[in-house]
């Protein structure tokens, strides 16, 4: 509906402006006209009404002198709009100004006036250039009005609200259902006996009691149900967990991840209308805050037929219409096509990380157990993992790439990291048939903030690197895979400019033979001095080879990653 009446009523005000002469002469009129020139379209439905209205007030004479000026005017400022990518409202006030001079001037020498009269021109000067500057002012505020709309965000809300209902339901059932397989567990164990009584109870109903073999075989049948009964419970655990993490997942979309803010509320046709000024047609636009307050912008975007334009022209006009940096995210593309395409933008981070890995494996092993991760993430985070399976070769390695590919697969989805971890956790329980635990090492760098969160479970030293000073970040807890309940040590340290983090895998700092292995390997870091993260890296596994003599007794993995504040 706005597109339609806000031309309608700049029209009106134009038809108003060509019945009121100033001085004698029609120049809010052409001023008027001016402005509308940023206007794509517009001027030529003007054209003729603002004519006319003069022709019905001034006669045809002057109608002619006016259409004269305008229809100059508008090739110009059309020439002008095409040529330069941004709309300047003085160049158009020039344009106006000089044709309204040199029209009325060869109006005046025709009839006859001396050079002296000229100089009554100057008033005409004035009057053109500043109210075509005003006016060009005007009606770019009114074309980027956004009447507020509470009934509309009323109405969301209230949807919102149902929505989220219906997901606590479903949450609570969850909640519920792993309470009552907690207390079918807690059933078991009140009447739970030990193995030695359920042999004896087994060997007691064998029919054939002299017998030792049978006797034997009933043993055995019995063991056998004994660990079935307890992976049994272990799974109802594990199963339990994850229910909890679900419901809690769930609610977790209840709140207002994305927010959004009465200053951005309505920002879409703005940006639309900056977009179109740069041959970039948009749709569907969504501007949203998450929940840490930092902005995310979708959008449907089309460039127009024989333009070449790319995503970064795009990223500055709506950078510029809201206010703030943004970046584009790893799956947008790269250039703006003819056809719809999603494009994804988020608030540019304050600091750029760089990455660099070095790994090792055990003796003659073809295959290592640990295995890493290192990803940036589009929520502004740098994540690094290291898992490493206990011990070395095929099966450690199998473990250990299951663990990385379910933490990488859930942080990428924007899983908490606790959750992450006791997901995990709960699925080396169930799945694990040969009951092998593996160590798992987190680090998260928020790239807004510099806050890096270490996650350690059973895990070798990470170390922070700050010019001579290293700091050794330990962890006493056990291994992934070992208990129900995960055993996590979190940690949190806030990282500067020119920071390094170091994750090494327990094969690096076993390979320092000395009683203080930790505080060995952070010597060893001191010394070194390159601001290359891949040559760090490399530098750490050179040396914790050369005190194993090149033998490495287990696999070895570094991760070094650095942190640098964006200028």
């Amino acid at each position: 509906m706005q597109k339609i009446l806000k031309p309608i009523l700049l029209l009106m005000i134009g038809m108003v402006l060509c019945t009121l002469p100033m001085l004698g002469y029609y120049s809010m009129g052409e001023s008027w006209y001016a402005a509308l020139c940023q206007v794509k379209g517009l001027p030529i439905l003007a054209l003729p009404i603002m004519i006319y209205t003069i022709f019905a007030n001034g006669g045809w004479l002057a109608a002619m002198k006016y259409g004269t000026i305008m229809i100059t005017t508008g090739i110009c400022a059309t020439q002008y709009r095409r040529l330069c990518t941004n709309y300047n409202p003085y160049i158009t006030a020039f344009i106006a100004t000089i044709t309204t001079v040199f029209m009325e001037a060869l109006d005046w020498s025709l009839n006859g006036m001396v050079k002296v009269e000229l100089y009554g021109l100057v008033p005409i000067v004035m009057l053109t250039w500043s109210m075509s500057v005003i006016f060009s002012y005007f009606v770019n505020k009114l074309l980027n009005y956004l009447p507020k709309k509470k009934s509309l965000q009323e109405e969301i809300d209230k949807q919102q609200l149902v929505k989220n209902e219906c997901i606590m339901r479903t949450s609570r059932a969850f909640k519920n259902l792993a309470a009552e397989i907690k207390k079918m567990s807690g059933i078991d164990y009140d009447y739970n006996v030990s193995v030695e009584g359920v042999v004896s109870r087994e060997i007691a109903q064998s029919a054939c009691r002299g017998c030792e073999n049978g006797q034997i075989q009933y043993l055995e049948r019995a063991k056998i149900n004994y660990l079935w009964y307890n992976k049994m419970l272990e799974t109802r655990e594990a199963m339990a967990v994850q229910f909890n993490e679900m419901a809690k997942l769930m609610e977790n979309y209840t709140k207002p991840v994305y927010e959004e803010k009465k200053a951005l509320f309505g920002m879409d046709d703005y940006i639309k209308h900056r977009l179109r000024e740069q041959k970039i047609t948009a749709r569907k636009i969504f501007i949203n805050e998450n929940s840490k307050g930092m902005l995310e912008i979708r959008l449907y975007a089309k460039k127009r037929k024989k333009s070449n334009i790319s995503a970064d022209v795009m990223k500055s006009v709506i950078s510029e219409a809201v206010g703030k940096k943004l970046r584009l995210s790893e799956e947008s593309l790269l250039d703006v096509t003819e056809e719809y395409n999603e494009y994804v933008l988020f608030e540019e981070v304050n600091f750029m990380t760089i990455s660099g890995t070095a790994r090792q494996t055990k003796g003659s092993e073809d295959y290592s157990g640990d295995n890493f991760a290192v990803m940036s993430l589009d929520s502004g985070q740098t994540f690094m993992s290291i898992c490493d399976g206990m011990g070395s070769g095929k099966r450690a390695k199998k473990y250990s790439e299951i663990v990385i590919d379910l933490l990488e697969k859930m942080i990428d989805s924007g899983f908490e990291e606790s959750t992450i971890l006791k997901l995990a956790n709960s699925i080396m329980l169930t799945g694990n048939q040969w009951q092998e635990p593996a160590t798992v090492d987190m680090a998260l760098i928020d790239q807004y903030s510099g806050i890096c969160q270490f996650l350690k479970l059973g895990a070798a030293c990470t170390y922070i690197k700050r010019g001579n000073w290293v700091e050794c970040i330990k962890s006493t807890s056990l291994p992934m895979g070992v208990l129900e309940e995960v055993d996590m040590e979190t940690i949190t340290k806030k990282l500067y400019d020119g920071d390094f983090v170091i994750m090494v895998s327990d094969g690096i700092v076993d390979a320092l033979d000395c009683p203080d292995k930790e505080e060995a390997m952070g010597r060893i870091i001191m010394d070194i001095h390159t601001a290359n993260p891949k040559q760090m890296a490399i530098s750490v596994l050179s040396q914790a080879l050369a005190k194993c003599k090149g033998v490495p007794e287990d696999d070895m993995t570094v991760i070094c990653t650095g942190i640098w504040e964006k200028v």
